[in-house]
């Protein structure tokens, strides 16, 4: 069944009207949402209940309301969700969170990246690196940082669409190519 994105994009973007833009309150919805999709995506008796046009929305909302005492999910999440359902679209909610985040980096001008090394690094070089790359873009930039020993070395910085690879890995690609091509 092909997902109505429209349809996602304007559940998400009600939603954020009515939350307060409150970190806590929007890691809550953020949480709630991504439990919700992840529910969704891997228990397929979940997935079937929601998605089934047989049982009624009655039935379908006492499982929400049920669930949502359970894991104690905020109440504008509750309206999405039951809004969603009620509409005959629960399939979007596999990518609700997914649309979620994206809207709040939006609405906040952030963009997620990451820093990819071989080995640790230390905070003060992170914030550098940080400075330089949200000057660059003109947005706030919140980065995560992992470590992939197959880098060999060098660094590799992503943050939205933006990729700087300067690893040794890279280069020795980019070398080979290079020898293979005469």
């Amino acid at each position: 069944m092909k997902v109505d994105k429209k349809f996602l994009r304007r559940v998400v973007k009600v939603l954020i009207n009515k939350i307060p833009k409150e970190e806590e309150v929007l890691i809550k919805v953020s949480d709630d949402l991504n439990l919700i999709q992840t529910l969704f995506r891997k228990n397929k008796d979940f997935r079937n209940l929601l998605m089934h046009p047989a049982i009624s929305f009655e039935e379908k909302k006492k499982v929400i309301e049920n669930l949502a005492k359970e894991v104690n999910l905020h109440e504008k999440v509750i309206e999405a969700i039951e809004y969603i359902v009620k509409n005959n679209k629960a399939n979007v909610l596999k990518y609700i969170a997914d649309e979620f985040s994206f809207e709040i980096e939006k609405f906040f001008a952030t963009v997620k990246g990451e820093i990819i090394t071989a080995f640790p690094i230390d905070e003060e070089i992170v914030n550098k690196i940080k400075e330089k790359i949200e000057a660059k873009l003109g947005k706030k930039v919140e980065f995560e940082t992992k470590q992939d020993k197959s880098i060999i070395g060098g660094i590799i910085v992503k943050a939205g669409s933006y990729i700087l690879d300067s690893s040794i890995k890279t280069y020795l690609q980019k070398l080979e190519q290079k020898l293979a091509g005469f």
